[in-house]
């Protein structure tokens, strides 16, 4: 009992500490708190919910932390953590800022394509509440534009459908954001016509673009142009590959 109450004044004030000053947060991951942190999260401790801001932050910090993340397990601790509706955007984003300061030898990149790994993000996607659904859109873009890999592998193995399904969601950001990645893994797909024709994405482009002209509403003329510009390339590869 009295370890946890001094456990838990530490933690408040190593998070008071690093919180807007990144070299503390690089001199905590290299002084060994990673470790500490993640026995905190993974045995479900008390302390879990005063560890959990100050792990996901370890990804912004340095490359020392994030190397010291990848060593001791991280990136695995923020994929479990997609299931846990309150700091699964925020774990989304630190494997986003992770793969986006890959090192050439690509461990992140690696890490995230394998089977589970994939599996989890996925699902994610596909199970994410409503409220924080416009919210994983710009992590999932900021990973897809990252790694062709990744890219390929979340299309093939079900995030295609997923994509274009959402398309008419009522956000127009939302709606803009699905469309850049679209447009992201359909550059990038195996098999172009296939993904058009089995998931008719012409057909889904049109009603957006009949659905509403509005381009005062926010992101309502980026919106038009990526469609039509997605629209005339669809019809192009039809052609070309009939």
């Amino acid at each position: 009992m009295f370890a946890e109450f001094y456990c838990l004044k530490v933690l408040n004030a190593l998070f008071n500490l690093c919180k807007i000053n990144k070299r503390r947060q690089e001199q905590a991951a290299e002084n060994g708190i990673i470790p500490h942190l993640m026995k905190f999260i993974m045995s479900d401790s008390p302390l879990k919910p005063h560890a959990l801001p100050l792990l996901c932050d370890m990804a912004h910090a340095s490359r020392n932390s994030r190397e010291q993340l990848r060593a001791h397990g991280g990136l695995d601790v923020y994929l479990s953590l997609l299931d846990d509706m309150v700091w699964s955007v925020t774990a989304l984003d630190s494997i986003a800022v992770c793969l986006a300061h890959d090192n050439d030898k690509h461990k992140v990149e690696q890490a995230l394509l394998k089977k589970d790994a994939v599996q989890k993000l996925v699902k994610f996607f596909q199970c994410c509440p409503e409220q924080q659904f416009v919210h994983i859109l710009e992590p999932f873009l900021k990973i897809i534009t990252k790694s062709s890999r990744i890219n390929t592998t979340l299309a093939v193995n079900g995030l295609t459908p997923l994509l274009i399904a959402r398309l008419d969601h009522q956000d127009a950001i939302a709606r803009l954001n699905l469309l850049k990645l679209i447009k992201a893994v359909y550059e990038h797909h195996p098999r172009p016509k296939q993904l058009i024709v089995e998931n008719d994405l012409p057909q889904k482009l049109l009603n957006l673009i009949k659905e509403r002209r509005d381009g005062q509403s926010s992101g309502g003329q980026d919106l038009q142009s990526l469609s039509w510009s997605m629209l005339f390339k669809c019809s192009r590869v039809k052609r070309l590959l009939v």
